[in-house]
């Protein structure tokens, strides 16, 4: 008879114990809260734009063409010492020229761009990936060279391929990027500022760009955020023209660099916070 009541009052106590537990959680264990696994937030397809302004310098060289320049006078014993003085002379006035016509100044606008790009997220917090970026600028600026004359530089454009390695805090990720940068530079010289452009030419230049960035998750698609960026564009030799026309012998050794802050916006399409798995 003991051992029956002491049966019984486990029993009971054992379906109380389950009740309540039922209480708690508003009904049965598989009733119970659904449990995901973290997602990465940072991981997938996105795409954005951006606008901002930028701020540089540029320089130009004027080279001349020696060869061209020195001529062929008659190698005839009695005329060679005239045809070296006169060969000397020329070159003497070439360097003025090209010491003349150096320039140097500060070039700055807007920019405004699009961009693609692709993370993947470790271990939480590690973010890795690339992007491509393309930028539309105002950037320009002018000086003076020669004693009444100017030179200007502008840019309409630039684009960008780059690595993306940032450390992930929740919603909030911290990056540095590097890679290939490479752009539209225009030149032009002339006679007073603004005024009649005599030279003008444009190259397509490569170089490199580098910068940190901070960006935010609004929501699990939407991300904003500002970065800064420098961009060496490198020298590159440009042809010059008058009016469309070649100069031959002539060439404008340019430069430009600049450093730029943009805010940008990109929406994730692919990827983001999403549920891995579900455990009940």
């Amino acid at each position: 008879m003991r051992k029956t009541l002491i049966a019984a009052i486990a029993a009971l106590t054992s379906m109380g114990v389950s009740a309540h537990a039922a209480d708690i959680y508003g009904g049965s264990y598989k009733d119970a809260p659904v449990v995901y696994a973290p997602a990465p937030i940072w991981a997938g397809l996105y795409v954005g734009g951006s606008v901002g302004f930028g701020v540089g310098d540029t320089s130009g060289s004027i080279e001349f063409d020696r060869r061209r320049f020195e001529g062929d006078d008659d190698d005839v014993a009695v005329l060679r010492e005239i045809a070296v003085e006169r060969r000397d002379e020329r070159i003497d006035f070439i360097d003025f020229l090209e010491a003349l016509l150096q320039s140097e100044n500060d070039v700055n606008g807007a920019i405004y761009g699009a961009h693609i790009g692709y993370n993947f997220q470790r271990n939480s917090n590690l973010v890795y990936g690339v992007e491509l970026g393309i930028n539309g600028t105002g950037m320009d600026g002018s000086g003076t060279c020669a004693v009444l004359g100017y030179c200007s530089r502008s840019m309409d454009w630039y684009a960008t391929a780059v690595g993306r390695l940032g450390y992930a805090s929740g919603r909030t990720l911290f990056y540095g990027f590097g890679g290939v940068a490479w752009g539209d530079v225009k030149t032009e010289i002339g006679i007073a500022s603004p005024g009649l452009t005599i030279f003008e030419g444009e190259e397509t230049h490569v170089g490199w760009t580098a910068g940190v960035g901070i960006e935010h998750a609004l929501t699990d698609r939407f991300i904003v955020g500002i970065e800064y960026s420098h961009v060496d564009l490198g020298e590159e030799d440009t042809t010059l023209s008058i009016e469309g026309r070649a100069i031959p012998g002539i060439t404008d050794k340019v430069d430009l660099e600049f450093d730029a802050i943009k805010v940008r916006g990109s929406y994730m399409l692919s990827g983001g916070r999403e549920p891995l798995e579900t455990y009940k």
